[in-house]
Order: C-alpha cells, then sequence, then structure tokens
C-alpha cells in the first residue's frame, strides 16, 4: 500500500504499471483516486496480489479507480 501525488500516479499510469527505477517490486494493477480526511485528494496504489486497503473509512473518503491495468 502506498499513497502518492498526482505526479507519481501519472508516471506510473504512463509506464504501464511500473514506477521507473522499481522494477523489483509487484507491478502496480491499479490506482485508486479518494478524497482524504484533510480536504485534499489522495492516489492509492495497489500492487499485483495484494488487497486493496482503499475502501471507505474516515481516512479514505469516496474512493474511485483513477487507472487500471488492462489484463
Amino acid at each position: 500500500m502506498s499513497t502518492v501525488g498526482i505526479n507519481q500516479a501519472k508516471t506510473v499510469r504512463a509506464h504501464n504499471g511500473v514506477y521507473p527505477g522499481d522494477e523489483h517490486l509487484p507491478p502496480i494493477v491499479a490506482i485508486i483516486e479518494y478524497d482524504n480526511a484533510w480536504g485534499g485528494v489522495g492516489y492509492g496504489l495497489v500492487y499485483s496480489g495484494k488487497p486493496n486497503v482503499y475502501t471507505p473509512s474516515e481516512f479514505v473518503r469516496n474512493p474511485r479507480v483513477w487507472w487500471s491495468i488492462k489484463t
């Protein structure tokens, strides 16, 4: 689970689920955009083989799929 800013999210999307320099990590299969508890927007990375933990909570509000890998 990682939360990143918009620029990192765009980089992952542009590289089809891989962040350059982190090729040793499992591929990212989805990016979840959500409203955070402080009124901002976050982008959560969902890795292959890991559950999507970006579900509604007091810190993750209105989660939505911003990008997902096409299989």
